[in-house]
């Protein structure tokens, strides 16, 4: 996971609120008030379950979530570059927290809302998500999955790469299937056509970044088929355990079509291979479960907590955020969805970290 040490900008973080315009999250987690203190907050949804997020830790681990203030934006693309935090005299970069970072900039992974479920596509929480992919993907063995590459997604994200993915449609050239979602049909459907455990059916399924990183990487790899990944510049908190040709394919952005062609037409010739290929992806879902993000979670914000040279204390404008306030905050929508995501007191202490590389 690695903590909170910028290059050549220091090893400690100031205040927060000193860089308020970058977050549409501010909060303050107070382990005495086993709450959340919001601060400022300018984005509903995925605040609403973020905050839900930090309070299920602190029912997972009460009295060891460190106090702690941070910045977290939950819009999609980083904002914190290297390049003007880099070197003599440059300032050092604040501590933003976003739900994901590329290899050119300081932002902090952090846990998206999805992990506790996304109600407006009605993605359920992740532990209940992943077991119905998984259940999913059961009924179609390998051998008699259709040989070729699957993509269903939104094209009209401002993503270039998405667009120019649907050039790829085409089962005899490229050997691809590429389908537009639409989300305002689905609506009318109730969403019967875009329910993820119905979409394990194809050998190969291809993940393309969106306007930035894309929540469907895990529900993509989770299918067990074989994930052909193009080119990720985004990165979120669990990517260091993609490894190239050993639970995903790489694909490029040269020659894309030819790319996802030469793909396919290498795991038809090598079916064992490839199937292996896509059962170490979907294992890696499995390790990824929510005990999982809970740890990676607590140890950031402890990590991050022995960087802090200020003592947390929310100003008297912020709001005390418990499970019951954020539950009232909901529609009954969303209300369904963080119940079913509610955490449970640990059994056991989280994992243990191994020393840092220095």
């Amino acid at each position: 996971m690695g903590g909170y040490t910028p290059e050549g900008g220091g090893g400690r973080a100031a205040r927060p609120g000193r860089y308020p315009p970058l977050a549409s999250l501010v909060v303050s987690t107070i382990a005495a008030f086993s709450a959340v203190i919001v601060i400022a907050v300018l984005h509903s949804s995925r605040a609403l379950f973020t905050v839900w997020s930090l309070l299920q830790l602190m029912r997972r681990y009460p009295g060891r979530v460190p106090d702690v203030d941070l910045m977290l934006d939950c819009m999609d693309r980083p904002a914190i570059n290297r390049t003007e935090h880099t070197g003599e005299g440059a300032p050092p970069p604040p501590p933003l927290f976003r739900y994901c970072t590329t290899r050119d900039h300081f932002d902090i992974p952090f846990p998206d809302w999805s992990f506790w479920g996304w109600p407006e596509t009605h993605i359920e929480p992740w532990t209940r998500e992943f077991r119905s992919v998984k259940q999913g993907s059961r009924r179609v063995r390998w051998p008699d999955r259709v040989p070729t590459a699957y993509w269903k997604g939104n094209p009209d994200v401002a993503s270039p790469l998405r667009l120019a993915l649907l050039a790829c449609n085409d089962t005899n050239l490229w050997r691809a299937e590429i389908m537009r979602q639409n989300w305002e049909e689905e609506a009318k459907s109730g969403y019967q056509n875009s329910k993820l455990s119905s979409q394990c059916t194809h050998r190969y399924k291809i993940y393309a970044e969106g306007f930035a990183w894309s929540v469907s990487l895990k529900y993509i790899l989770s299918c067990g088929s074989m994930a052909l990944l193009i080119d990720p510049l985004y990165q979120d908190f669990f990517s260091r355990g993609l490894e190239p040709r050993v639970n995903h394919w790489p694909v490029s952005t040269v020659g894309m079509c030819e790319s996802i062609r030469d793909a396919v037409e290498w795991g038809n010739a090598h079916p064992e291979e490839a199937e292996r290929v896509g059962k170490r992806g979907q294992r890696l879902m499995q390790e990824l479960g929510m005990d999982t993000v809970y740890d990676y979670m607590l140890h950031l914000l402890t990590e991050y907590a022995a960087l802090l040279d200020f003592r947390p204390a929310p100003p008297h404008s912020s709001q005390e955020a418990c499970a019951g306030s954020v539950l009232c905050l909901a529609d009954d929508h969303q209300r369904r969805f963080l119940e079913a995501s509610a955490a449970y007191p640990a059994t056991a202490g989280p994992c243990s970290m191994p020393p840092s590389d220095g």
